[in-house]
């Protein structure tokens, strides 16, 4: 069975942003709303965007670098869309915003929690600073640039980053060691932006150059290098936002784990492939599962394609693996599917965690280890992540609770749809609000293998 999925809900807010700095006309191809999108196209409507919504088409009109700036800032959206709208009010540094919320104690936390929020990412000059009202102007500087323990610019400071340098006429340059996330630069780079990307490393030495490093011992890093310039004007193109990875892998989770017929494919179209957000279908094909890209398009300045999911081949299981910091900063999002995928897999498990996510993690590792321990599976909780040792068959496992991480609740859904339950995942309201009618797609594919299996 075919199965279209919502749209990438970073890669379309990105789209939105990049169609206000347009000076004129953006349409998205094929179009529906990404997760709770509408609502961030009426912010950035604040800021002087235009949208309307035509057959298939979204046609924005955008207002160029010259964007108007509001004086009441929102606060109440993710820290993703928040840092993004925040970036484009800090074109201006003597313009005044306010954070205000009720007088209560709800909203002098809203403030408060907001006020932390922006510190982390900007520097700002304080005009007033009350229990539920806090106003100020954004400094010209910047905060110092900080790398992570893997050499990398956090994702939604990278994003920051580049938007504020690129609506300040600004340059800047840095490289960084490992994949990054780069849905903004390469997108950047597809609007005509004065933006240089490129992996740098052994194929910049010379001959001489490389014997003498491995002659010494010395290990050839691949760097990924960025280099914005000042750009004047950006260009109107069409564009297309491509289908959630997290939603494939939740798919084709359920044909690598769930009571599927040889026969039977799961066929997912228009899936977001870029490297360093495809990164999970990546791991579960070095675990062994049956997946193949049928179709690749190079289109829109990114990557996408159709992919195919099989049942494992008879008599053959997941094998455990250990992923990496590195590889885990690939699949951020889908660190739960990976753990589900590792009960079913022979022999250990390992997910680390990079340095900076331990801690925050931690609670979230203890719920989903409580979670996965109902299958029988070994599951230990360490300070750097996750150890699982997997069992040949699982029959066992129900009363799942995705808690406050919507992911983590699909994830805990393919495993309860694969296992045959009966009972709906706790807290799958959640999932269902992020990952829209995604419970609906794995009720489908359950109910058609069953049929095949009859």
């Amino acid at each position: 069975m075919d199965f279209l999925l919502n749209p990438d809900r970073e890669r379309m807010d990105l789209a939105l942003v990049m169609a206000l700095l347009v000076n004129g006309r953006t349409v998205l191809e094929d179009f529906a709303w990404a997760a709770d999108a509408e609502p961030f196209a009426e912010a950035l409507k604040e800021f002087g965007l235009d949208y309307e919504v035509q057959g298939h088409q979204l046609v924005l009109t955008g207002k160029g670098f010259q964007y108007q700036l509001p004086s009441m800032l929102r606060m109440d959206f993710s820290e993703f869309r928040n840092v993004l709208l925040w970036t484009l009010a800090s074109k201006d540094s003597e313009q005044i915003y306010t954070f205000a919320a009720e007088a209560d104690e709800a909203g002098i936390a809203q403030v408060a929690a907001a006020k932390d929020m922006l510190l982390a990412y900007f520097k700002v000059k304080p005009v007033s600073d009350e229990p539920a009202k806090f106003t100020f102007t954004f400094a010209v500087e910047d905060p110092a640039l900080k790398k992570d323990s893997l050499g990398n610019i956090a994702y939604i400071m990278r994003n920051r980053v580049l938007l504020r340098n690129l609506i300040r006429y600004g340059y800047i340059s840095f490289e960084e060691k490992n994949s990054v996330h780069d849905q903004l630069t390469k997108m950047l780079m597809y609007f005509g932006v004065n933006l240089k990307y490129e992996i740098r490393g052994m194929d910049q030495l010379t001959e001489l150059e490389r014997r003498m490093m491995m002659a010494r011992g010395q290990k050839i890093e691949r760097t990924q290098f960025t280099e914005l310039a000042e750009t004047k004007v950006i260009t109107a193109r069409e564009y297309f936002v491509p289908g959630d990875t997290t939603e494939a892998m939740a798919l084709v989770l359920l044909a690598t784990i769930g009571n599927i017929p040889k026969n039977a494919c799961i066929a997912i179209k228009n899936v977001d492939l870029n490297s360093s957000r495809a990164g999970a279908l990546t791991c579960l094909k070095r675990m062994g599962a049956n997946i193949e890209t049928v179709s690749r398009r190079e289109r829109f300045g990114d990557v996408y394609g159709d992919i195919e999911a099989y049942p494992m081949v008879s008599g053959k299981r997941l094998q455990g693996r250990r992923f990496s910091e590195e590889v885990i900063s690939t699949c951020f999002e889908e660190y739960a599917f990976l753990a589900v995928a590792a009960c079913f897999a022979e022999g250990e498990s390992i997910l680390r965690l990079p340095k900076e996510t331990r801690k925050a993690m931690r609670p979230l590792n203890e719920e989903l280890a409580e979670n996965l321990r109902k299958t029988g599976a070994e599951v230990g909780v360490y300070d750097d992540g996750l150890v699982i040792r997997g069992l040949e068959t699982i029959v066992n496992g129900s009363d799942f609770d995705g808690g406050d991480s919507a992911a983590m609740g699909l994830a805990l859904a393919v495993l309860s749809t694969a296992l045959q339950n009966s009972e709906t995942v706790a807290n799958s309201e959640l999932v269902e609000k992020t990952y829209p009618g995604m419970l609906e797609k794995l009720d489908q594919a359950n109910s058609i293998v069953v049929e095949k299996g009859e």
